[in-house]
Order: C-alpha cells, then sequence, then structure tokens
C-alpha cells in the first residue's frame, strides 16, 4: 500500500499487541513487509505505538507472554527505513536495543533530528551491563546524525517511568536528562560516549540533569507514563493516549 503512495511524508501506526504469542509471531512477519515498503525518500515522519495493557495476559487461557518481546527483524527494517527520515518513534514494537544492535557501520541519517524509542532495559537495578552497552550503542549512532536535536529512550508501564533524553545546545552544554521513579545513574564509559556525541554536534560539554519524579505521581498504566515524562514530543495520538487512561480509570471505579 504504501509503495503507491509515492508522495506519503508522515504516517502514524498505531496497532495493538496480539494476545496469542504464535500469532504475535505472524504479525510481526507481516510488520517486517509492511515496513520494507517505506522506500519512499518523501516520507519525512513515521510514528509507530503498539499499545498494550498488563492485565490482559492473565485472562487468556492460551500461550501468551505477560510482555511483548519486540522482534529484531521487525527492529531491524525499522532502523532501515529511519535512514531517511527527519522525525521516527516507535514505541513497544520495536526495542532501542534492537534497533542500534541492527545498524551497519556505513549507515547514516543526514536528515533525522528527532528519534523516541522505547527500551525494556530501562527498569531499576535489572541488566545494567546490557543498559550500558543500548546506551553506548545509541551514543555511536548518534556520532552518524549530524541534524540530531533530540534523541529519546523510555519506558513506561504500571508503577514504572523511566525517560533518557540527549538534547543538543546551540551554545553551550548538550544536555542529558534522565526523568523517572527511580534515580538512573550514568556510568562513566556512557558519560564518555555521549560526551562525544556533543563534541561532534559542536557542543560545549555536557550536563547531566536528574529528575525524580514525585512520590506522589501515580503511574497506572504506559499512558500515565507517558504523561509524566513528558516527552519533547507526542508518541503517540493525543485521543489515542486519552483512550488508555480513560480505560484504567474505568477499571479502577469497577474494581473499588
Amino acid at each position: 500500500m504504501f509503495a503507491r503512495l509515492p508522495g506519503l511524508q508522515e504516517i502514524h501506526y498505531e496497532p495493538w499487541r496480539e494476545w496469542f504469542d504464535l500469532l504475535q509471531r505472524l504479525t510481526d512477519k507481516s510488520l517486517r513487509l509492511l515496513f520494507e515498503s517505506l522506500s519512499s525518500d518523501r516520507l519525512r515522519r513515521l510514528v509507530l505505538f503498539e499499545n498494550f495493557d498488563q492485565t490482559y495476559p492473565a485472562s487468556m487461557t492460551w500461550g501468551c507472554v505477560p510482555v511483548r518481546i519486540p522482534s529484531s527483524d521487525v527492529s531491524r527494517v525499522v532502523a532501515n527505513a529511519s535512514l531517511t527520515l527527519e522525525h521516527l518513534s516507535a514505541s513497544f514494537i520495536v526495542d532501542a536495543s534492537l534497533f542500534f544492535d541492527a545498524r551497519e557501520l556505513s549507515w547514516k541519517w543526514p536528515n533525522l533530528t528527532w528519534l523516541a524509542l522505547t527500551s525494556q532495559l530501562l527498569v531499576p537495578q535489572q541488566r545494567p551491563t546490557e543498559l550500558d552497552d543500548m546506551l553506548r550503542a545509541a551514543a555511536a549512532a548518534a556520532m552518524e546524525m549530524p541534524n540530531l536535536e533530540t534523541m529519546e529512550i523510555w519506558n513506561g508501564k504500571k508503577g514504572l517511568a523511566m525517560l533518557f533524553r540527549y538534547q543538543r545546545a546551540e551554545r553551550g552544554p548538550a544536555v542529558i536528562t534522565l526523568r523517572g521513579t527511580w534515580e538512573l545513574t550514568l556510568r562513566p564509559l556512557v558519560i564518555q560516549a555521549w560526551d562525544s556525541v556533543a563534541l561532534r554536534h559542536r557542543g560545549q560539554g555536557l550536563v547531566i540533569v536528574k529528575e525524580l519524579l514525585d512520590a506522589n505521581a501515580c503511574v497506572k498504566s504506559h499512558g500515565d507514563a507517558i504523561r509524566h515524562l513528558k516527552l519533547s514530543r507526542p508518541v503517540i495520538r493525543p485521543v489515542s493516549l486519552r483512550q488508555i487512561q480513560m480505560e484504567h480509570m474505568i477499571r479502577e471505579r469497577v474494581q473499588s
């Protein structure tokens, strides 16, 4: 379909995850073919958001993993499609670690100014070495994004929200913001990698800003996480975000 729309410049696609693991694998094959068809050089903005509900898997009587495992093939084709884009946001349908692992040494993103990805590694005290590797891989990719203004890597679900944001500065130091429900500490090699990115982008060093979400911030869903993290651009259409929040609000009222 996309191949028949050569003048298309912007796509917003918001599917739900599948609730049967075998069906999810089949859907991922279809998604791979879909994103491979994004061959138009005119496409500038791509916003992907795979919705889910954490309460659903427990009610399924057949095979359904509690947490969706993104496909490396889908992540790879989205990464490849991003090479000509100006804006890319891919939430839950790919994982940042798989996206950056797919990078080939020859890849460059000459037009990309904003990149937002989710990562399941952004959880408290789980896999610090893998998180470091992912953030360093993100920095290596950012070195090949000469016009990058903002990169955001985030995660959100019930009880959890975290954002890593790199912002380029025209004057003064670039800024890394760490905002979330726990304190995330960047280790020296990660800081060094992003300091190199700031220098490549003609910045004057790097400043790290930590913002711990207020204890009263209630994160009941990934929708609440998006609201509290204050991402720089919409990663989901406003009406879809309201629907997610309304669904959880109604469920709470029914259960209370």
